[in-house]
């Protein structure tokens, strides 16, 4: 019995010295795979890293003429040498595509990490992969650009802001890639008109011929869209809710044509606006209104045509009115009705653009339908007024279907044009109602354009406004722009920015600024 006992006890400690002994060839396995695979993690991890900024250093010169692909590789050699950690069989795999405005460039890589332990087994390497994308939206601008008269004088700094403004668009528009990018440029006056593209007449049509276009500049420093800023001149209103809405027929124009030609269309959209001051014009028809509201011509007018008109009638009141002045609290009397530039042909584009004296501040064209009328202004009749003392009220909408009344009373906010009395539309003599008027419609068109779903992606505002010839009008251009700190911002809505500038200095940094917002990555 003692001597079983004692051959049950020898076994078990056999066993243990057995077991202690296999221990080992558990754990050299464990710990081989343990530090061939941490060597893998550090390497893919490197490898990724690589690869990013080898799409992301790339990817900014997406839309140029430079050879993306050989960059990115360049980009790949320099963040992953050859033989890190005794890596080897590094394969690169780059591609870029451009598909209906959006440049794509896509950077993957294998390489073979050599293992340590994990070869008693057989496995000599063991291979690992990453891979990143960078995409560029090509993009999509129209400049809206404001040559009021006030742009023609000299600010508080001395210095005439109208040379200087031009001389920073030249240095915006020689930031976007002939050929990729498109872009498109209205100035506006009393009234607006599409400086680029050239064609005319005019078309409103959003599915006509014209819009931004990859033909504006040849290079940098030269093209269409250059001759264009150069032939303009100052002079005049400020015709801003007129300006903002050809922009925003122009991008539609594009996006149409685009689309037709290429099943889709992915292109930032942008507007970037430029101001020196407060909207003081509105370019109207009293006696019709799209349908959308009855005549404002008084009854009691001596106007011949003072009823309604029917769409394609020759009788159709049509001009912009105005306010003298550049605040609440000196509009002087109401001007009016003067002739649009975009609907007349009578003068060239060139002459339009460059027209000095007496701007477009001279009769409707044609001025049949103003016959009869005492109170509208019309050069071309010995003595006539200049005011609206045939009007009734405000236009209760501008030539493009803009309202001249506020929903959420938004102009309230601004110094510059409320003085603390409600907007009354039925005064449309009193320069103060009237310019609330003319408020409301840029504010109206600027929720329009930003609220749009006719276009395959959204459009952005950039407001620029320089302060030196009397100030701008920083809640109406925040608001626009659909900043944070706004009174009316959407937070669903594209949420573009305003820059004050105080001094014309500042103008090229500050466009050059706008440039590269727009310009940025979509990664």
């Amino acid at each position: 019995m003692h001597m079983s006992l004692y051959r049950k006890q020898r076994e078990k400690g056999a066993m243990m010295i057995l077991l202690l002994t296999m221990i080992p060839l558990f754990l050299i396995p464990i710990v081989g795979l343990a530090i061939d695979g941490t060597m893998c993690y550090l390497v893919q991890a490197k490898l990724a890293g690589a690869v990013d900024g080898a799409a992301l250093g790339a990817g900014r010169l997406l839309g140029t003429p430079a050879n993306t692909n050989e960059i990115a590789g360049e980009f790949l050699n320099v963040n992953f040498p050859t033989g890190w950690w005794r890596t080897r069989n590094l394969q690169p795999n780059i591609t870029s595509s451009l598909n209906a405005g959006i440049d794509t460039i896509n950077v993957s890589a294998t390489v073979d990490v050599p293992l340590l332990f994990m070869r008693i087994f057989g496995l000599d390497h063991s291979t690992v992969a990453a891979s990143a994308t960078a995409t560029r939206s090509d993009a999509r601008v129209e400049l809206v650009l404001d040559r009021s008269g006030s742009m023609t004088i000299a600010g508080s700094d001395g210095v005439v802001a109208f040379p200087v403004m031009i001389a920073g668009v030249e240095n915006f528009v020689g930031m976007f890639t002939p050929g990729r990018d498109e872009l498109g440029m209205v100035a506006f006056g009393g009234s607006a008109i599409v400086g680029y593209p050239t064609g005319r007449p005019y078309n409103t049509s959003p599915t006509s011929a014209g819009g931004p276009d990859t033909g504006f500049a040849t290079n940098s420093t030269t093209g269409p869209l250059f001759t264009q800023l150069n032939a303009m001149n100052g002079g005049g209103g400020t015709g801003m809710a007129e300006g903002l809405s050809l922009a925003f027929i122009e991008l539609q124009k594009a996006h149409n044509r685009d689309f037709t030609a290429n099943g889709a269309d992915n292109r930032q959209n942008s507007i970037v606006l430029f101001t020196d001051g407060v909207p003081t014009t509105l370019a109207v028809q009293p006696n019709y209104n799209a349908g959308l509201s009855a005549t404002v011509v008084s009854s009691s007018s001596s106007c011949t045509y003072k009823a309604t008109q029917t769409s394609g009638s020759t009788h159709i009141m049509q001009g912009w009115v105005g306010v003298p002045g550049s605040n609440a609290s000196n509009w002087g009397t109401p001007l009016g009705l003067y002739d649009l530039a975009t609907y007349d042909t009578s003068k060239t584009l060139t002459q339009w653009l460059g027209y000095m004296s007496p701007y477009d501040q001279i009769t409707t064209n044609p001025s049949g339908a103003l016959a009869g009328c005492s109170g509208l202004n019309n050069p071309g009749a010995s003595g006539s007024p200049d005011n609206l003392n045939e009007l009734s009220a405000v236009p209760t909408y501008d030539v493009y279907g803009n309202s001249t009344s506020s929903t959420d009373n938004g102009y309230q906010n601004s110094t510059q044009v409320y003085n603390g009395t409600a907007y009354d539309p039925t005064k449309p003599t009193h320069g103060y109602h009237l310019a609330i008027g003319i408020w409301n419609a840029v504010d109206n068109v600027g929720k329009t354009i930003r609220a749009q779903t006719v276009m395959g992606t959204p459009i952005t505002i950039y407001t620029i406004g320089y302060e030196g010839n009397g100030g701008t009008d920083d809640v109406l251009l925040k608001r626009l722009a659909n900043e944070s700190d706004s009174t009316s911002f959407v937070a669903s809505q594209p949420q573009g920015q305003f820059y004050p500038v105080t001094a014309s200095n500042q103008l090229g940094a500050v466009f050059a600024k706008v440039g590269s917002n727009i310009l940025r990555l979509a990664k």
